[in-house]
C-alpha cells in the first residue's frame, strides 16, 4: 500500500485581491470526466491579482496564453503540477503574464509568481485551480480530485504567509488540512 504523505500549501492569491468564491468541485460547470475540471475551484480575484504556486512542483504540461485562442470556458494561460514527490498535483488556468521561467520541467517553489489573473469577455475575473492526489505516484497511479474548496476560500481570508500542512493518506480518503 502506498505510503501517506503530507505538503505544506499556502494560497494561491494574495488575499488583498481576492473577492469571493465562485464555486467549486461538482458546481456550475465543474462537471467530469476530467479531474482538472470537476474538481476545479474558482477563486474570484480582480484582473492583475498575482498568482503564486500553492506548493512545491515542477511544471509537467504549459500552455502558454493565446488571447487570440479564448473562449468562454477555455482562456488564459494552462499550468499542470506535481509535488515533488508525484503523488499530488494541480491545474491552474485564466492566467496571463507568466514569466518566461516556467515551462515543462521548471521547478517552482510555494509562494513563486506563476502568473497573473486575466479577463475574458463577461466571465467574473477568477481563478481555477484543481488539486489531484495520484494514489501510487505518477506515471501509472491512480488520479483521484480532491475538494478542499472551502479550506481554500478559508486561506485566501488569512495571511499570505499562512501555510497549511495537508495530509494525504493515498488509500482514497479525504485529504486532512491543518493551519499552522
Amino acid at each position: 500500500m502506498p505510503e501517506p504523505f503530507s505538503i505544506n500549501i499556502s494560497a494561491p492569491l494574495n488575499p488583498s485581491g481576492y473577492t469571493r468564491g465562485l464555486g467549486g468541485p461538482n458546481q456550475g460547470g465543474h462537471v467530469g470526466p476530467n479531474w482538472y475540471i470537476q474538481y476545479g475551484m474558482d477563486l474570484g480575484a480582480d484582473e492583475g491579482t498575482p498568482v503564486y504556486a500553492a506548493f512545491d512542483a515542477h511544471i509537467t504540461r504549459f500552455q502558454r496564453h493565446d488571447p487570440s485562442a479564448d473562449t468562454d470556458k477555455v482562456f488564459g494561460a494552462q499550468i499542470f503540477m506535481r509535488s515533488p514527490n508525484d503523488k499530488m498535483g494541480a491545474f491552474y488556468t485564466h492566467l496571463t503574464d507568466v514569466p518566461d521561467s516556467i515551462g515543462v520541467n521548471s521547478v517552482v517553489a510555494r509562494g513563486d509568481l506563476i502568473g497573473t489573473i486575466c479577463k475574458f469577455g463577461g466571465t467574473p475575473t477568477h481563478l481555477h485551480i484543481a488539486l489531484v492526489e495520484i494514489i501510487g505516484g505518477a506515471p501509472g497511479g491512480q488520479y483521484t480530485g480532491v475538494d478542499l474548496y472551502q479550506f481554500f476560500e478559508q486561506l485566501q481570508t488569512e495571511s499570505i504567509d499562512t501555510v497549511a500542512s495537508i495530509q494525504f493518506w493515498q488509500n482514497g480518503s479525504p485529504p486532512e488540512p491543518s493551519t499552522s
